[in-house]
């Protein structure tokens, strides 16, 4: 085909011109051909004897192929022999085609293996990391058991010593009954050696405790060689020794007695491992009330949450708190102004809501590096309204939801934000919640 459009080109730059046949034409000024084109331009060479042996007569058989060669000159049996080269053409075709499918499938099973190799690689890779991670928590396991084996057996020996020291706590208390006993029996002979001891004085004054002295009895008496016996010192004697005998044997009883209520109190410290007995510190006494879990405010029968009859009736609720999302609410309201302004006018609206219901309101505000800071607030409501400014750094979703955290649970708080975050945080701290064009509304802000 190829060859028939340049002998073509070839006659109409010939002098005298040699014209083509009329169907070549407009092909011959194509610079690509499309598969259309190729045919159209077969079937007129085809169909012109006389220019096809002009291209058979501009070429030869290395040119244009055999199969090329036969179809120009047609020689006797031609069609035959076309055929026959046909087939093989065909048949090479299907092979390269085979072959390059087989390429194909080789290079994507190649590449299959290479990504199983890498995952296979990756698997053994992440495989060794949980082996050696298995074994550290098998090592801290062990280490865990062998450190509650230590504390399960500390803790029988503390409740072995803890039965020991009540054991010697009823014995050193049966001790000191009965030191006690003896030292009532004691003070009792005491007693009566000393009344006794009056006694003889009284009978023998200025007389020695070594001495004895005869009493003179009257001659008109009676028997005039007859004496008083004086005071028994021998039996004196015996009583004052059983009296210090009964005093030493208290004093040992006293001295055992503390000597165990000192080995007690040293036993009964509490090692590292033993648990804080009861009634020490704060968790004896009583664990410190936690506090209350805050509950919503709950909305009279009919009123939807998010309707303006809503929240004015939040608004209205004693001692309540308002926690304000600035930035959305003003974002809300007036998209189009600077933020500066759009800070002014929240905090004018929110200041005269304040003085109407006697609430505290809180706003914050991200950042007070942006657009002037710092909002002023009017001085009869100051002390009702506050304007915070987020940290750098931080969100002032993140400053909204600590104060919900940090007010009283047994406080009211409403939280006007749009912010999903916003919202799901302070309902799980039992706060009540507006949107901003909700409370925009209440407020007598249209839709901007």
């Amino acid at each position: 085909v190829e060859a028939a459009l340049e002998v073509a080109r070839a006659g109409l730059r010939a002098d005298p011109v040699v014209v083509p046949p009329p169907a070549l034409r407009p092909f011959l000024g194509f610079a690509r051909l499309s598969p259309a084109a190729l045919s159209a331009i077969a079937r007129v060479v085809d169909q012109d004897d006389d220019f096809r042996d002009r291209v058979a007569a501009s070429v030869d058989e290395d040119a244009v192929g055999r199969g090329g060669w036969l179809w120009l000159t047609r020689p006797d049996g031609w069609q035959d022999d076309l055929a026959a080269i046909e087939n093989e053409d065909r048949e090479r075709r299907a092979s390269r085609a085979a072959e390059q499918s087989e390429a194909r499938d080789e290079r994507s099973a190649a590449r299959r293996l290479a990504a199983a190799q890498a995952a296979l690689t990756r698997a053994e890779t992440v495989g060794e990391e949980r082996r050696l991670e298995l074994q550290r928590l098998q090592r801290e396991l062990d280490d865990m058991r062998r450190t509650r084996t230590a504390t399960d057996a500390r803790v029988a020996e503390l409740e072995a010593a803890v039965a020991g020291l009540e054991t010697a706590r009823a014995t050193a208390v049966r001790n000191l009954k009965e030191v006690e006993g003896r030292l009532v029996g004691r003070a009792t002979e005491l007693k009566a050696v000393k009344a006794r001891l009056r006694e003889l004085e009284a009978e023998a004054p200025g007389a020695g405790p070594d001495e004895r002295r005869r009493e003179e009895v009257p001659a008109d008496a009676g028997d005039a060689g007859a004496t008083a016996p004086g005071p028994d010192l021998g039996a004196v004697a015996r009583e004052l020794e059983r009296a210090a005998q009964g005093a030493a044997g208290l004093a040992d009883g006293l001295a055992g007695l503390a000597a165990a209520l000192g080995d007690r109190q040293a036993e009964a410290t509490p090692s590292p491992l033993a648990p804080e007995p009861a009634g020490r510190g704060p968790a004896g006494a009583g664990a410190a009330a936690r506090p209350g879990r805050r509950t919503p405010v709950a909305l009279p029968g009919g009123l939807l949450d998010d309707s303006v009859a809503a929240a004015e009736h939040l608004l209205r609720t004693p001692d309540a708190v308002l926690v304000v999302d600035g930035y959305n609410v003003t974002m809300t309201g007036w998209p189009e102004l600077g933020a500066g302004e759009q800070r002014h006018r929240l905090v004018a609206l929110l200041s005269d809501l304040a003085a109407r219901t006697c609430n505290r309101v809180e706003v914050v505000f991200d950042g007070a590096e942006v657009d002037g800071g710092a909002v002023a607030v009017p001085a009869p409501v100051r002390r009702w309204v506050r304007v915070r400014f987020s940290p750098p750094g931080v969100e002032a979703d993140d400053v909204v939801l600590d104060l919900v955290a940090q007010l009283p649970a047994g406080r009211p708080v409403i939280v006007v934000s749009s912010d999903n975050r916003v919202r799901e945080g302070a309902r799980r701290g039992g706060a009540n919640l507006l949107y901003s064009r909700q409370l925009l509304d209440t407020l007598g802000v249209g839709a901007g």
